[in-house]
């Protein structure tokens, strides 16, 4: 494609992040958010903390971490749609109102990719799935939506691998379903492994190969809400900054893959535009991701997709 492989910020491009909420750090400016149901403008809040380790993945700016844990693209424009409570949970019509609002409000919010970190079991084929439907909406708009594939590829009690895990909106067919890729903690790519508990496919009842690929989500280094549920419940998951402020936190899960996918998305999308003027059509960005994986070895296409981001 004749891209450029330096200099990418994620300038210009804007991502909504269906989650818990942000909490507004140094690292964050510019937010608009948004609480659903409803879709209420408010002030950006998590009560949770998920969506903003999610946000710092994205799109930190690292002023928390002295810039040793940036986002993948910082420069991002972020919207979020708080759809989950201080206790994580939520109504999947809340979800799908958050999509159909982002859906609604590309043009004017401009909105070119959608975060859904989050995600329930599949209780139906795609076709008749509602948060499927309006997953498969937003993209025929041009929106590229990244899902997690889930946190269930293992049995709890024996600790096998179980397949047929994803869950929806993961089974989505035109969303790039992503896994997790647990990288060691190395820069080198050859003790990369598809972290035991990611999800792998097919996608219940439809039979569908999924996730599409995987990324580097676990134990990662993100922004904390301080004060959140998840702070509190877990304090050894903090991480001190250089300051000895514990603005950081540690988590593992597909939901963390997904905004690692999400933050190159958005610098493929300001490549693009920068080479050519012209923002790539979904189908485009995930036949690019799709196409650049690299597969690991000693697993299976079920397990991984098309390989590593």
């Amino acid at each position: 494609l004749g891209l450029p492989i330096s200099g990418l910020s994620g300038r210009g491009v804007g991502v909504a992040i269906v989650d818990s909420g942000l909490e507004l750090n140094g690292d964050f400016s510019g937010v608009l958010a948004y609480d659903f149901p409803g879709g209420v403008a408010a002030a950006p809040s998590d009560g949770y903390g998920h969506g903003t380790h999610v946000a710092g993945l994205i799109a930190s700016k690292g002023t928390q971490s002295q810039k040793a844990c940036p986002g993948v693209a910082p420069r991002v424009r972020l919207v979020s749609l708080k759809v989950l409570g201080s206790d994580g949970l939520g109504l999947t019509s809340s979800v799908i109102e958050a999509i159909e609002f982002a859906t609604l409000h590309k043009a004017d919010l401009g909105i070119d990719v959608i975060n859904l970190s989050l995600g329930h079991p599949i209780l139906e084929p795609a076709a008749t799935d509602p948060l499927v439907r309006a997953v498969e909406a937003a993209i025929r708009t041009g929106v590229v939506v990244v899902v997690s594939a889930g946190n269930v590829g293992r049995n709890p009690a024996t600790g096998a691998p179980g397949y047929a895990g994803i869950l929806s909106p993961g089974n989505a067919p035109s969303a790039i379903t992503v896994g997790a890729l647990d990288t060691r903690g190395t820069t080198s790519r050859r003790d990369d492994v598809v972290a035991p508990y990611s999800s792998r496919g097919p996608t219940w009842y439809d039979a569908a190969p999924k996730p599409d690929l995987v990324a580097p989500g676990h134990n990662l280094v993100s922004d904390a809400a301080i004060g959140s549920s998840l702070y509190l419940q877990y304090p050894e998951r903090r991480v001190a900054t250089n300051g000895g402020v514990e603005g950081l936190f540690r988590m593992s899960g597909t939901s963390m893959s997904a905004a690692m996918t999400s933050g190159v998305v958005a610098l493929l999308i300001e490549a693009a535009r920068d080479a050519s003027g012209v923002t790539p059509a979904p189908q485009t960005i995930k036949h690019v991701l799709g196409y650049t994986a690299l597969p690991g070895d000693h697993t299976d296409p079920l397990t991984q997709g098309h390989g590593a981001l």
